[in-house]
């Protein structure tokens, strides 16, 4: 039987441009610190809001939306709906409007080394400019707001851990798993069941506080 061989999830000469942009990734901040804000229609209750971009603006696909792809796929099929019929409950956005760069491999990580867990280094996340962006963004108009991943809802100064929500006025903020799947979180079958009941808990609970 013929070994399987890794490969990597972006070219590697790929890799490097986006590691180059990471390290002037401080430039970029100051660009757009507010989010933009997609809505599929008028009085959405909910936001659903991810870290930033997969890529530069020139490299999104036309017409590219903020967490399309296998992101709205996991969330969609979590809360047992349509990605159409989701996207109507839930505004969408990331935190970061622009593409902060990846982050270089450590060294133990490659490859050539004999490493052969996931060739996905993750990408860069400044803190700092996510805190800019949550404190420019006004939340009281929802009533559920999912943030994907905890750098995001730190960025919001949310204490709630994963999968459990908090309380800010009468918006719940709730800390989720970034539907990513570079997260090892998706790896065991008992968080994707515990994910879903919570995601169907939060529709369900906007839903009621809708109709008073």
């Amino acid at each position: 039987k013929a070994k399987r061989v890794r490969r990597p999830s972006k070219p590697q000469a790929v890799k490097k441009e986006l590691v180059k942009l990471g390290k002037r990734a401080a430039n970029l901040g100051n660009r757009r610190r507010k989010p933009h804000i997609v809505r599929a229609r008028a009085g959405c209750r909910g936001l659903v809001l991810g870290q930033a971009p997969p890529a530069p603006r020139n490299d999104l696909p036309k017409g590219w939306k903020p967490l399309a792809g296998p992101a709205e796929q996991r969330l969609a099929k979590l809360a047992g709906m349509e990605i159409s019929e989701f996207w109507k409950c839930f505004d969408r956005a990331n935190l970061l409007s622009w593409y902060p760069g990846l982050k270089a491999r450590a060294s133990k990580h490659d490859v050539k080394k004999g490493y052969r867990k996931h060739t996905s280094d993750g990408d860069i996340f400044p803190a700092a400019d996510a805190k800019l962006a949550a404190a420019s963004t006004d939340l009281s108009p929802y009533r559920s707001v999912i943030l994907l991943g905890n750098n995001v809802a730190k960025a919001f100064g949310v204490k709630a851990k994963l999968l459990e929500a908090e309380a800010r006025g009468k918006t719940s903020l709730l800390t989720f798993p970034h539907p990513s799947g570079v997260s090892h979180f998706w790896n065991e079958p008992k968080n994707v069941k515990r994910a879903s009941k919570v995601l169907k808990f939060a529709l369900a609970d906007m839903k009621a506080k809708r109709s008073k």
